[in-house]
């Protein structure tokens, strides 16, 4: 296997990787907005709204980092 070869299965190890990365800080960042909410008997669950929305930004933040960094090393 050529240096190539391993460059391309390292990389389709990474993104079949991303969506479970992607779940797991969207569903981290839910967890702690719903914990908010119960602690501080929130009305309209706006921790749980606030904090999933960051989740997805910084879940979007990583993987385009992680594009960014794979696409430098061609």
């Amino acid at each position: 296997m050529s240096t190539n070869d391993k460059k391309k299965a390292n990389k389709w190890l990474v993104f079949s990787t991303m969506p479970f990365q992607m779940g797991a800080t969207i569903y981290a960042f839910y967890w702690v907005g719903q914990w908010l909410d119960h602690q501080y008997n929130v009305t309209g669950e706006w921790w749980m709204k606030g904090f999933t929305l960051l989740g997805v930004a910084a879940s979007l933040y990583h993987f385009i980092r992680m594009v960014n960094y794979l696409n430098r090393d061609e």
